[in-house]
């Protein structure tokens, strides 16, 4: 039970070379959770996914290290999110336009592993919270936020703070 538990609390990272395999699994119970995705190239070949054919000096030093997708982390959840497993090969063509040509790129995927049944609960602030839960049952906290989500709803009312509502 412990070790399925630190399956489901960990924080998995996961990376692919162009023309490599990516594979993303979750144990039973569980479905993938895409937290964040990375497709490009940010460090030079030497130090990550080496290029398969020879280069000479002068080209690693005009190689694109300033290389990213933004459809990466879309792609990642399209392809992986709430399913317990996926794998798929890493190439430009899946990710759309190249923005540069000529450079291989990787792929980096972090995410978690999230239980099919769970609860959530929310409280505000200065608002004490209570977990429980049955007898011979743990509770384990797969993600806890502080704060308001920019772009989510409103959980909790704005505090007036002594100024009228408008």
């Amino acid at each position: 039970f412990a070790g399925y538990i630190s399956q489901v609390l960990n924080n998995y990272t996961d990376h692919a070379c162009d023309g490599e395999y990516v594979s993303l699994r979750c144990p039973h119970r569980t479905t993938i959770s895409i937290q964040s995705s990375f497709y490009g190239r940010i460090v030079p070949s030497h130090q990550m996914c080496p290029s398969r054919y020879p280069h000479s000096y002068a080209t690693l030093i005009k190689e694109d290290v300033a290389c990213s997708v933004g459809t990466s982390l879309q792609k990642m959840l399209d392809e992986c999110q709430d399913r317990r497993s996926c794998q798929f090969l890493v190439n430009s063509r899946l990710f759309g336009a190249d923005p540069c040509p000529g450079t291989g790129k990787y792929l980096i995927v972090w995410y978690k592993c999230r239980p099919n049944e769970y609860k959530s609960k929310v409280a505000c602030e200065d608002d004490k919270l209570r977990l429980s839960c049955k007898k011979s049952m743990v509770i384990a906290i797969y993600s806890a936020t502080f704060g308001r989500t920019q772009g989510g709803s409103l959980e909790c009312p704005y505090q007036t703070l002594g100024m009228p509502m408008i």
